[in-house]
Parts: structure tokens; sequence; C-alpha cells
């Protein structure tokens, strides 16, 4: 698959499991040639932005890097400038 995805191959991929979210997907979340993807429950301010490196996982480095977390469940105004890492609803099945 190449090229620009309508949303009738969008929404065959979320039918057949190839995307997947951790909450239902919601009316409208799938426009004309996009899906509309949703942050997840939790925001990590980092001390910087970072590559992972060779053999490392994100999750492997979280702590290294983490300041602090914030819960996005209730709504959240993230700082401007910030360095940020928020996992997404969504999820692609590589």
């Amino acid at each position: 698959m190449t090229g620009v995805c309508p949303n009738q191959q969008i929404e065959r991929m979320i039918d057949s499991g190839a995307i997947r979210s951790a909450e239902p997907f919601v009316a409208g979340q799938v426009q004309p040639a996009s899906l509309d993807l949703r942050l997840g429950g939790i925001a990590y301010r980092m001390r910087a932005s970072f590559l992972t490196g060779r053999g490392h996982s994100v999750a492997g480095r979280l702590a290294e890097f983490e300041m602090h977390r914030i819960d996005l469940s209730a709504g959240a105004v993230l700082e401007k400038g910030c360095v940020y890492l928020v996992p997404l609803m969504e999820s692609l099945a590589l």
C-alpha cells in the first residue's frame, strides 16, 4: 500500500484490526483521507527529546528522561516550549 488512504480503506483497516484503539472509535474520527488520532490518558514531561539508540526502546529509556507525569483524563494544559511524550489511543498492527 502506498500513497493516500481513502476513508473506505481506513475503515477496512479498522474492521480488520490493522488499526486498533484502546477506546472505541468515535463518529467523525475517520476523515476523507485521514484518521483523527486521540491522546491517551497520561502525558510524560521530558527533560529533552531523545533517540532511543540501538538496542533500546522508548519505554526502556523513559525513566531516564521523564520529569513527571500529567493525568490527561480530565483535560490539561500543556506548557508551550516543553517536550512531552504522550501515547496515543490508536495503534497500528505492523
